[in-house]
């Protein structure tokens, strides 16, 4: 029996863009603060495995990054919130207009709009200027950023808020990314179907679909789209 999908959400790093084109967008940047990027990066990853204990209270997911992250450089608090916020959300961001999306990802997403599907967006870093930036503003019923849920992926809370604010039961809810482990993964456990964007599909994954082109998802989706959300 074929799965019906009601509304269709995506990640946005490496998944509407190819994150070759990030890094190669933003290898300066991260040249000239290395240790600054690395340390986030690992203060990220310490975050997500504490968030299996559950969500932290309010305002604690921004505090106990910059913690890590100062804790790794040595450097005070203060100056570490200043940089992680005008380097790595500030100047990494506006490096997305050196980037060009995967051939067919807009097409797709018009697609969906014109078929009345709802479009949600939801990725691990603020979404609003991001889109922007990309040219894809306007197509989303619903964008925002799993830091709102005080939580990072793979932790169902972002992926229940997406299915509580698109209003679609999550089993009707295709999630599009290309981490198995933070969106095939996180998205599973929270009911979604998924869909995997990837070269090398994951023997005996939980992907209900795994592809590298977009045409191919839009081809999975003409038998899967449910008829209510053409009307």
């Amino acid at each position: 029996m074929t799965n019906r999908v009601s509304a269709v959400a995506f990640d946005i790093d490496g998944t509407l863009y190819p994150n070759s084109a990030m890094y190669r967008a933003t290898a300066l940047l991260a040249l000239r603060h290395l240790r600054l990027f690395r340390a986030f990066g690992e203060a990220r990853k310490e975050v997500r495995r504490e968030h299996h204990q559950g969500p932290p209270p309010r305002g604690a997911l921004a505090q106990r990054t910059v913690a890590l992250t100062a804790e790794r450089l040595g450097w005070t608090e203060e100056k570490t919130a200043g940089a992680i916020g005008t380097i790595i959300y500030d100047r990494w961001e506006q490096t997305l207009k050196k980037v060009s999306l995967y051939p067919g990802a807009r097409e797709l997403l018009v697609w969906l709009q014109d078929q009345g599907v709802p479009l949600g967006a939801m990725s691990d870093f603020p979404t609003e200027s991001k889109l922007r930036i990309l040219g894809l503003e306007g197509l989303w019923d619903v964008a925002f950023s799993s830091e709102e849920t005080e939580t990072l992926k793979p932790h169902r809370a972002p992926f229940d808020k997406l299915a509580h604010d698109l209003g679609v039961p999550a089993e009707e809810i295709l999630y599009v990314g290309n981490s198995y482990d933070y969106d095939v993964l996180g998205a599973a456990s929270a009911g979604m179907q998924t869909a995997h964007l990837t070269r090398k599909p994951v023997v005996a994954g939980k992907a209900d679909f795994s592809f590298f082109r977009f045409s191919a998802l839009r081809e999975w989706l003409e038998h899967r789209v449910g008829v209510s959300a053409r009307s």
